[in-house]
């Protein structure tokens, strides 16, 4: 797959983002505030993106 990093950071991003604004809120017992996950998600999903291009693997090229 050429570009598995774009998938990659996607997944990062939204999992982090649903970890960060709904599942520490549930456990604390906050309560989740959809606005705030409304509007980090794209946050989230923008700096998986650059994890996912940074951590990508990188191939030698055949000579």
């Amino acid at each position: 797959m050429k570009n598995s990093w774009v998938r990659f950071g996607l997944i990062w991003g939204v999992f982090m983002a649903l970890i960060m604004n709904v599942g520490f809120p549930l456990f604390d017992g906050t309560g989740i505030n959809w606005l705030k996950v409304g509007v980090t998600l794209p946050v989230w999903i923008i700096f998986g993106l650059i994890f996912g291009y940074v951590s990508r693997k990188k191939t030698p090229k055949k000579q």
